[in-house]
């Protein structure tokens, strides 16, 4: 087991989030230009002003959205983890943990969503799915880390917590 190592990125690109965030996107900018361009010429500057700062707005957030990623790697030291651009490399050190397993959860009533939630025992790291690896820490403290790989990370911390 010495050296071996367990990687996984996960990003917006190519999920429903992105499509769904285009699709409102899309048509808002299109009825905001069709407002700008019929109105009259003396509110057209101001139009402009308005058609700028929303594309402004959803480029920034479309951005964000394309840069957002939550990596995961395992290896002997530990479990690493960083959920970028919010934060930045953390390490559960392997002696830390007292359970690690695979779970199915509810985004949405367990946590209250994607993202980064969480209260003062858990803390869920996740951008999409329903599955994720639940690490115990003792003293009622809990991190659960989302994956998209749940069959093969559980036979990986299945052989990594016997080490």
């Amino acid at each position: 087991m010495y050296g071996r190592i367990f990687k996984e990125e996960q990003t917006y690109r190519g999920t429903w989030v992105m499509y769904l965030i285009l699709l409102l996107e899309i048509p808002t900018l299109v009825l905001v230009s069709v407002l700008v361009f019929t109105g009259e010429s003396t509110e057209r500057m101001e139009g402009m002003i308005a058609l700028i700062a929303v594309f402004s707005v959803m480029a920034l957030v479309m951005g964000l959205i394309f840069n957002i990623k939550l990596e995961t790697r395992i290896d002997e030291k530990g479990i690493h983890y960083k959920y970028f651009p919010f934060v930045k490399w953390r390490l559960i050190e392997k002696h830390e943990i007292r359970k690690a397993d695979v779970i199915s959860f509810s985004p949405l009533t367990d946590h209250g969503g994607w993202g980064i939630k969480g209260n003062k025992t858990t803390k869920a790291y996740t951008v999409i799915g329903d599955t994720g690896l639940s690490i115990d820490l003792g003293e009622k403290k809990k991190i659960l880390i989302g994956t998209q790989k749940p069959k093969e990370l559980s036979e990986f911390i299945e052989n990594w917590m016997e080490d």
